[in-house]
Order: C-alpha cells, then sequence, then structure tokens
C-alpha cells in the first residue's frame, strides 16, 4: 500500500471518471477502485460496472484488506477490480502486486506503482507524470 503521494492518487490520471467508456471501447483493460470501511462517499458507479459483469463482459474482483493508519492503528479497505474477460491474467498480477508491496518494509515504491500503472492500461508518459507528482518531497 502507498504511503507517499497517497493524497494526490485519486486526483491523477487521465482516465478518471471515464474508466468504464476506456473500458468499453477496450482502450481500458483493467480498472480499479479503492475505498474506505465504512466508506465515507461513493467512489464510482459499481452499479453500471456490475450490469456488464451479469452480461459477461466485465470480470469483477472484490478483496477487503487491512492496513496501517496513522497513530498504529489499522483500517481496512475495499478494492474493486473490473478487467475485460481477455484481461483477467491483470486482476491476478494486480494482487500479487499488492501482496508483494505488503510485504516489504512500509513506504512509496515507484517501481511497483509503474507495474500497476501498465496493468491499469495508463501509457508510460502518464505514468511517469503520476511517479514524480507522487515523490517524496
Amino acid at each position: 500500500m502507498t504511503t507517499a503521494g497517497e493524497d494526490v492518487r485519486h486526483l491523477v490520471g487521465p482516465h478518471e471518471g471515464r474508466e468504464l467508456e476506456l473500458m468499453l471501447s477496450g482502450d481500458k483493460p483493467l480498472s480499479m477502485f479503492v475505498e474506505s470501511i465504512p466508506a465515507d462517499f461513493e467512489v464510482f458507479a459499481e452499479q453500471d460496472f456490475d450490469r456488464l459483469v451479469s452480461q459477461g463482459k466485465l470480470i469483477k474482483h472484490i478483496s477487503v484488506e487491512v492496513i496501517p493508519v496513522p497513530g498504529g492503528k489499522t483500517g481496512k479497505i475495499r478494492r474493486v477490480l473490473y478487467a475485460l474477460p481477455s484481461e483477467e491474467w491483470r486482476i491476478k498480477a494486480l494482487l500479487l502486486i499488492q501482496d508483494l508491496y505488503g510485504s516489504l518494509s512500509p513506504g512509496w515504491r515507484p517501481d511497483l506503482e509503474r507495474l500497476i500503472g501498465l496493468l491499469l492500461g495508463y501509457s508510460r508518459g502518464d505514468i511517469e507524470k503520476f511517479v514524480d507528482l507522487c515523490k517524496p518531497r
């Protein structure tokens, strides 16, 4: 789980708010949504994605994870992944990277963030902009 840049993460990305449109056009192979438990607000229109899951046009995976929060406590997040049927392998790869993140010493990992960006279908240029924005100052 990333720590540096966490506050800007939800503000970054050319796919923001367009994930479903890009997936339907085949331009985005995987989408990821992360929300706190309990959710503070609606992160995405889950019912729109789920309608396509029921039609076999998308694959869905949900995980609930315990994460460290400031003050030595823990919290929970819900991670929802959607993939095009031919790109289901990306879900497994992203979960593997998240497991790796959790097994390493705490901190932000630009190398792993680059891999996540590639799995999500971002261009290398957009990934580098994200990494530069999130670098610890």
